[in-house]
């Protein structure tokens, strides 16, 4: 008993020394307020400690920050660059809770034309919308962030206001006051590239569109855009309901807003918050590239609560895998339910891969405002449809399936890998060929002869690669043989498969005469014909206002 009461008082007697050094810290959850007006914002970040330490650098670009503080203490340094922040304190040992204030004035400023950042752009009626756009890499605009892509957290957003404007972002909404309009998002699966939004705006009414399968949706509009009577609840409806077959269940709760306003882009996916640009009404088939577009731009930001959202970016240059697969599912979805509004829209991606200065994946890095544009047209071509005519639509979705439906980051890397599993195909040659590069792509451009009967039966077409290089890029697609009225027409299957540097295919001969060929009229390859004039001018993507009526 001696003994053990004498260990006792040395043991009370002694200290444990503070850890110190680099703290390495998971950030889990955000409280951010903001005035839409001053711009006054106070940034709330709360960590847990991997790595013990007494200095935590975390990503920030915003203004200098003011009233720095840990666990509501004052720090003993805080030192920005305009890069990052490193505050230090008093040391924190692994798995302590950390906890991070600061005051700062968010800048009213954009990438660019584009919304990423802060802006208050007015709609044709001088009604103001207030959009603060995190996008990939980009929530250290506004607070102390982690900003890479991979991270998942919880938000809480306090929002000051005018009275009369309506202010939304991901989570339960609180309206506190006509000025005050709190979200609260508990979710898993919460990004900070799309997650830490905020959309406001004055001149929205609000439309009950009911239950599209079991998720509420509500429509926010300024009827002058003519876009609700353009949604079609059964449609979409149906949408969500094969997605959920598909991926599992909505990640987002029960509900769904979509925000019509003036935007750069067509649409962006915030979880359970879609904004929709306000010209969507009056964009036609040969602006958009689109049978539907205010149809299709729907489906496809909502794919991305599964494919963006929940399941989210490994780094930066994994973009095209998002985007492909809102492309490609909504895709499926159309040619199930209508085979020619699907075949526009993979018309529409060749056409988009026109001009592309990037691979899908670029090799050389480029700023991704620089090259994300170039992913939308060869992303779902390279990565889904080209392989669904290789293999079947049904593997591809198997490919899919088995990388969403839950919260985690992927890569490309890791698609690929879950694609070569479900196709059965070894992908080495073709990712090598398609996907990943360094400079500009060329996509393959053919001429091709056609040699009629000479008594045989049989006439031959020859397809010449005009631009061969060094990787050969597996494919397979048709040509067409017409005749001289709508009703003659002849497919000519073609297997690439080992790459069409020279191609020699013997046909029956058809039983009129053959007076042109169509080059892949299914869309199933990005293959061009050498001798057509291309248009490389910027398609208008699913995302992108098109110049015409761009503000």
């Amino acid at each position: 008993m001696r003994r053990a009461l004498l260990l006792l008082v040395v043991a009370c007697g002694s200290s444990a020394k503070l850890p110190t050094g680099a703290i390495a810290a998971t950030v889990t959850h955000y409280d951010y307020t903001l005035d839409l007006d001053s711009r006054a914002a106070h940034a709330t970040v709360t960590a847990t400690v991997t790595t013990a330490g007494d200095c935590w650098t975390i990503p920030f670009r915003a203004s200098a920050p003011a009233n720095p503080a840990l666990d509501g203490v004052g720090t003993k340094s805080a030192t920005a660059d305009g890069t990052n922040l490193t505050v230090c304190g008093k040391g924190y040992e692994a798995g302590a809770t950390l906890v991070l204030d600061l005051d700062d004035t968010i800048a009213l400023a954009t990438e660019g034309p584009s919304q990423i950042g802060y802006s208050i752009r007015m709609d044709p009626q001088q009604n103001p919308f207030y959009y603060l756009v995190s996008w990939v890499n980009g929530c250290d605009q506004f607070a102390p962030c982690d900003s890479s892509p991979d991270q998942f957290a919880t938000y809480h957003f306090d929002i000051t206001h005018a009275a009369g404007i309506t202010a939304r972002c991901p989570g339960g909404i609180v309206e506190d006051s006509p000025t005050e309009t709190e979200c609260s998002f508990d979710f898993e699966g919460g990004p900070t590239y799309s997650t830490f939004g905020i959309a406001a705006y004055p001149a929205w009414t609000q439309t009950d569109l009911g239950m599209w399968n079991d998720v509420h949706v509500v429509l926010y509009d300024n009827p002058a855009t003519g876009i609700a009577a353009r949604v079609d609840g059964a449609w979409h409806s149906g949408y969500i309901a094969w997605l959920e077959s598909e991926l599992g269940p909505y990640p987002f709760g029960g509900e769904l807003r979509l925000l019509t306003a003036p935007t750069y882009w067509n649409g962006f996916e915030h979880p359970g918050n879609i904004v929709l640009n306000d010209t969507l009404a009056m964009q036609t088939q040969a602006q958009s590239g689109y049978a539907d577009t205010v149809q299709h731009v729907i489906d496809h930001e909502m794919t991305h609560m599964w494919a963006g959202d929940q399941t989210t970016l490994s780094g930066t240059y994994d973009f095209v895998w998002k985007e492909s697969m809102a492309e490609y599912l909504s895709y499926v979805w159309e040619d199930m339910q209508d085979p020619t509004t699907g075949a526009t829209t993979a018309a529409a991606w060749k056409k988009f891969g026109v001009g592309d200065a990037y691979y899908p994946v670029p090799d050389d890095h480029p700023a991704l405002f620089t090259y994300y544009s170039s992913v939308y047209g060869p992303g779902p071509m390279i990565l889904f449809r080209q392989l669904e005519v290789l293999t079947s639509r049904a593997a591809v979705l198997a490919g899919i399936q088995s990388v969403l439906g839950h919260q985690h980051a992927i890569s490309v890397d890791d698609l690929v890998t879950s694609l070569q599993t479900s196709t059965g195909m070894d992908l080495t040659a073709y990712k090598t060929g398609w996907i990943e590069g360094s400079g500009t792509p060329a996509w393959p451009r053919v001429d091709l002869t056609f040699t009629p009967d000479t008594g045989t039966g049989t006439s031959t077409l020859a397809i010449h690669l005009a631009n061969p290089g060094a990787n050969a890029r597996p494919c397979k697609f048709h040509v067409a043989l017409d005749g001289a009225t709508a009703d003659e027409q002849a497919l000519v299957a073609i297997d690439a498969t080992a790459g069409f540097e020279q191609t020699i295919t013997t046909v029956p001969t058809p039983a009129f005469a053959v007076t042109a060929l169509e080059l892949d009229p299914q869309s199933e390859c990005l293959v061009y014909l050498d001798s057509a004039t291309l248009d490389a001018a910027p398609p208008i993507e699913p995302w992108v206002a098109p110049p015409a009526i761009s503000r």
